[in-house]
Protein backbone atom coordinates (compact mmCIF):
# COMPACT_ATOMS: atom_id res chain seq x y z
CA UNK A 1 0.00 0.00 0.00
CA UNK A 2 1.42 3.28 -0.86
CA UNK A 3 1.55 6.22 1.75
CA UNK A 4 -1.63 8.42 -0.33
CA UNK A 5 -3.49 4.87 0.32
CA UNK A 6 -2.48 4.64 3.39
CA UNK A 7 -2.96 7.99 4.75
CA UNK A 8 -6.76 7.97 3.46
CA UNK A 9 -7.21 4.61 4.90
CA UNK A 10 -6.21 5.64 7.74
CA UNK A 11 -8.19 8.68 7.89
CA UNK A 12 -11.52 6.99 6.87
CA UNK A 13 -10.57 4.45 10.11
CA UNK A 14 -10.29 7.17 12.63
CA UNK A 15 -13.31 9.39 10.97
CA UNK A 16 -15.35 6.13 11.96
CA UNK A 17 -14.41 5.23 15.02
CA UNK A 18 -12.24 1.90 13.99
CA UNK A 19 -9.69 1.91 16.50
CA UNK A 20 -8.84 -1.52 16.75
CA UNK A 21 -8.14 -1.65 13.28
CA UNK A 22 -6.53 1.40 12.78
CA UNK A 23 -4.10 0.90 15.38
CA UNK A 24 -3.66 -2.79 13.47
CA UNK A 25 -2.58 -0.82 10.47
CA UNK A 26 -0.02 1.34 11.51
CA UNK A 27 1.57 -1.19 13.74
CA UNK A 28 1.61 -4.14 10.61
CA UNK A 29 2.73 -1.21 7.82
CA UNK A 30 5.43 0.41 10.22
CA UNK A 31 6.47 -3.64 9.98
CA UNK A 32 6.81 -3.89 6.01
CA UNK A 33 10.36 -4.47 4.77
CA UNK A 34 9.86 -3.28 1.21
CA UNK A 35 8.93 0.19 1.78
CA UNK A 36 10.17 3.04 -0.12
CA UNK A 37 11.96 5.83 2.16
CA UNK A 38 9.02 8.27 1.36
CA UNK A 39 6.05 5.70 2.55
CA UNK A 40 8.64 5.23 5.95
CA UNK A 41 8.50 9.42 6.24
CA UNK A 42 4.86 9.37 5.94
CA UNK A 43 4.33 6.13 7.92
CA UNK A 44 6.16 7.81 10.72
CA UNK A 45 3.98 10.87 10.16
CA UNK A 46 1.40 8.67 10.77
CA UNK A 47 2.18 7.14 14.00
CA UNK A 48 3.43 10.68 15.35
CA UNK A 49 0.18 12.11 14.89
CA UNK A 50 -2.05 9.17 15.43
CA UNK A 51 0.00 6.82 18.32
CA UNK A 52 -0.47 9.86 20.84
CA UNK A 53 -2.76 8.44 24.21
CA UNK A 54 -4.95 11.70 24.32
CA UNK A 55 -6.02 11.03 20.56
CA UNK A 56 -7.17 7.39 21.27
CA UNK A 57 -9.29 8.64 23.95
CA UNK A 58 -10.76 11.09 22.07
CA UNK A 59 -11.89 8.72 19.63
CA UNK A 60 -13.37 6.46 22.23
CA UNK A 61 -15.05 9.27 23.39
CA UNK A 62 -16.47 10.05 20.29
CA UNK A 63 -17.78 6.19 19.82
CA UNK A 64 -19.27 6.06 22.53
CA UNK A 65 -21.35 9.35 22.27
CA UNK A 66 -22.45 8.59 18.94
CA UNK A 67 -23.54 5.33 20.26
CA UNK A 68 -25.15 6.51 23.31
CA UNK A 69 -27.32 8.93 21.11
CA UNK A 70 -28.01 5.86 18.70
CA UNK A 71 -29.39 4.39 22.06
CA UNK A 72 -31.27 7.19 22.64
CA UNK A 73 -29.30 7.44 26.49
CA UNK A 74 -28.83 11.51 26.26
CA UNK A 75 -28.03 11.51 29.93
CA UNK A 76 -24.81 9.32 29.02
CA UNK A 77 -24.01 11.31 26.40
CA UNK A 78 -23.75 14.72 28.13
CA UNK A 79 -21.70 12.57 30.38
CA UNK A 80 -18.96 12.06 27.92
CA UNK A 81 -19.19 16.12 26.65
CA UNK A 82 -18.34 16.97 30.40
CA UNK A 83 -15.57 14.79 30.66
CA UNK A 84 -14.34 14.87 27.21
CA UNK A 85 -15.26 17.63 25.46
CA UNK A 86 -14.61 20.83 27.43
CA UNK A 87 -15.13 23.26 24.39
CA UNK A 88 -18.42 22.12 23.88
CA UNK A 89 -19.67 21.60 27.77
CA UNK A 90 -18.34 25.39 27.88
CA UNK A 91 -21.61 26.64 25.94
CA UNK A 92 -23.49 24.80 28.87
CA UNK A 93 -22.16 26.35 31.12
CA UNK A 94 -25.20 28.89 31.82
CA UNK A 95 -28.50 27.03 31.34
CA UNK A 96 -30.69 28.72 28.46
CA UNK A 97 -28.10 31.12 27.43
CA UNK A 98 -28.34 32.90 24.40
CA UNK A 99 -27.07 31.83 20.86
CA UNK A 100 -23.48 33.36 20.47
CA UNK A 101 -24.41 35.49 17.40
CA UNK A 102 -20.59 36.71 16.99
CA UNK A 103 -19.03 33.51 16.93
CA UNK A 104 -20.52 31.32 13.88
CA UNK A 105 -18.05 28.16 15.91
CA UNK A 106 -19.60 28.91 19.23
CA UNK A 107 -23.13 29.33 17.51
CA UNK A 108 -22.33 26.09 15.93
CA UNK A 109 -21.60 24.42 19.06
CA UNK A 110 -24.50 25.73 20.81
CA UNK A 111 -26.77 24.77 18.52
CA UNK A 112 -26.03 21.06 18.83
CA UNK A 113 -26.02 21.08 22.09
CA UNK A 114 -29.60 22.56 22.48
CA UNK A 115 -30.70 19.38 19.51
CA UNK A 116 -29.67 17.30 21.87
CA UNK A 117 -31.51 18.43 24.95
CA UNK A 118 -34.69 18.05 22.05
CA UNK A 119 -33.81 15.12 21.83
CA UNK A 120 -33.43 14.65 25.70
CA UNK A 121 -37.45 15.39 25.75
CA UNK A 122 -38.27 12.99 22.97
CA UNK A 123 -36.47 10.16 24.93
CA UNK A 124 -38.91 11.19 28.01
CA UNK A 125 -41.96 10.45 25.76
CA UNK A 126 -40.55 7.45 24.17
CA UNK A 127 -40.24 5.66 27.24
CA UNK A 128 -43.60 5.74 28.31
CA UNK A 129 -44.13 5.41 32.21
CA UNK A 130 -46.63 6.72 34.31
CA UNK A 131 -44.53 9.49 35.25
CA UNK A 132 -42.81 10.87 31.76
CA UNK A 133 -45.63 13.30 30.51
CA UNK A 134 -44.61 15.03 33.83
CA UNK A 135 -40.98 14.77 33.83
CA UNK A 136 -41.01 15.76 30.07
CA UNK A 137 -42.84 19.17 31.04
CA UNK A 138 -40.66 19.88 33.46
CA UNK A 139 -37.76 18.89 31.65
CA UNK A 140 -38.51 21.34 28.78
CA UNK A 141 -39.91 24.21 31.62
CA UNK A 142 -35.94 23.54 32.31
CA UNK A 143 -34.20 23.12 29.66
CA UNK A 144 -35.71 24.08 26.36
CA UNK A 145 -36.26 28.19 26.63
CA UNK A 146 -34.90 28.71 23.03
CA UNK A 147 -32.75 32.27 22.47
CA UNK A 148 -34.00 32.52 18.42
CA UNK A 149 -36.45 31.65 15.96
CA UNK A 150 -34.50 28.46 14.84
CA UNK A 151 -34.24 27.07 18.06
CA UNK A 152 -37.92 28.15 19.17
CA UNK A 153 -39.16 26.10 15.63
CA UNK A 154 -37.29 23.20 17.47
CA UNK A 155 -39.14 23.34 20.25
CA UNK A 156 -42.57 23.25 19.27
CA UNK A 157 -42.28 20.84 17.09
CA UNK A 158 -40.86 18.35 19.70
CA UNK A 159 -42.89 19.86 22.77
CA UNK A 160 -45.85 18.80 20.03
CA UNK A 161 -45.52 15.16 21.59
CA UNK A 162 -47.19 15.89 24.17
CA UNK A 163 -50.16 16.58 22.91
CA UNK A 164 -50.47 12.63 21.68
CA UNK A 165 -51.82 9.87 23.71
CA UNK A 166 -49.96 7.49 21.67
CA UNK A 167 -46.92 9.43 20.22
CA UNK A 168 -46.34 6.79 17.96
CA UNK A 169 -49.50 7.11 15.70
CA UNK A 170 -49.07 11.18 15.68
CA UNK A 171 -48.32 13.35 12.82
CA UNK A 172 -44.93 13.83 14.76
CA UNK A 173 -44.22 10.29 15.14
CA UNK A 174 -40.86 11.01 12.55
CA UNK A 175 -39.44 12.75 15.72
CA UNK A 176 -39.32 9.35 17.40
CA UNK A 177 -37.34 7.44 14.79
CA UNK A 178 -33.92 5.62 14.89
CA UNK A 179 -33.12 7.57 11.80
CA UNK A 180 -33.38 11.09 13.64
CA UNK A 181 -31.09 9.49 16.65
CA UNK A 182 -28.80 8.44 13.60
CA UNK A 183 -29.13 11.81 12.04
CA UNK A 184 -28.00 13.80 15.20
CA UNK A 185 -25.54 11.21 16.40
CA UNK A 186 -23.71 12.39 12.88
CA UNK A 187 -24.32 15.69 13.49
CA UNK A 188 -22.11 15.49 17.19
CA UNK A 189 -19.80 13.32 15.86
CA UNK A 190 -19.02 15.89 13.07
CA UNK A 191 -18.57 18.42 15.17
CA UNK A 192 -16.45 16.60 17.76
CA UNK A 193 -14.46 16.25 14.56
CA UNK A 194 -13.65 19.44 13.87
CA UNK A 195 -13.17 20.04 17.60
CA UNK A 196 -9.98 17.36 17.03
CA UNK A 197 -8.84 19.12 14.28
CA UNK A 198 -10.03 15.98 12.17
CA UNK A 199 -11.46 16.27 8.74
CA UNK A 200 -15.29 16.28 8.08
CA UNK A 201 -15.29 14.47 5.28
CA UNK A 202 -12.93 11.49 4.37
CA UNK A 203 -10.76 11.64 1.38
CA UNK A 204 -12.06 8.28 0.52
CA UNK A 205 -15.82 9.85 0.36
CA UNK A 206 -14.34 12.48 -1.46
CA UNK A 207 -13.24 10.72 -4.10
CA UNK A 208 -15.64 8.26 -4.26
CA UNK A 209 -18.73 11.13 -4.47
CA UNK A 210 -16.07 12.38 -7.60
CA UNK A 211 -15.96 9.52 -9.07
CA UNK A 212 -19.95 8.87 -9.10
CA UNK A 213 -20.32 12.61 -10.75
CA UNK A 214 -17.80 11.68 -13.43
CA UNK A 215 -19.45 8.29 -14.24
CA UNK A 216 -23.27 9.61 -14.07
CA UNK A 217 -21.68 12.97 -16.87
CA UNK A 218 -20.49 10.18 -19.09
CA UNK A 219 -23.58 8.73 -19.24
CA UNK A 220 -25.20 12.21 -19.94
CA UNK A 221 -22.94 12.37 -22.98
CA UNK A 222 -23.35 9.14 -24.02
CA UNK A 223 -19.89 7.87 -23.65
CA UNK A 224 -18.52 4.67 -23.13
CA UNK A 225 -17.45 4.46 -19.96
CA UNK A 226 -16.81 2.36 -16.70
CA UNK A 227 -20.11 2.73 -15.25
CA UNK A 228 -20.63 -1.07 -14.82
CA UNK A 229 -17.76 -1.44 -13.73
CA UNK A 230 -18.09 1.79 -11.26
CA UNK A 231 -21.44 -0.35 -9.88
CA UNK A 232 -19.40 -3.12 -9.01
CA UNK A 233 -17.03 -1.18 -7.33
CA UNK A 234 -19.57 0.84 -5.35
CA UNK A 235 -21.19 -2.83 -4.33
CA UNK A 236 -18.09 -4.26 -3.04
Amino acid sequence: MNSECHSMVIEYLIHNCFKNTAKALLDETSRLENCTSSQKGAIKKNLMELDNERQWILLDARKKLTDAIEQGDILEAFDLIKKHFPALAAQDLVPNSPTPVNDPEAAQLHTVLFKLKCQRFIEIIRSTTASSELEAIRYAQTHLKATNTELKEKVKEVTALIAYADPHQSQSKHLLTQERREQLAKEVNNVLLAQCNLPIQTSIEKVTRQYAIVAEELLKCNVASPAGNYREKMAI
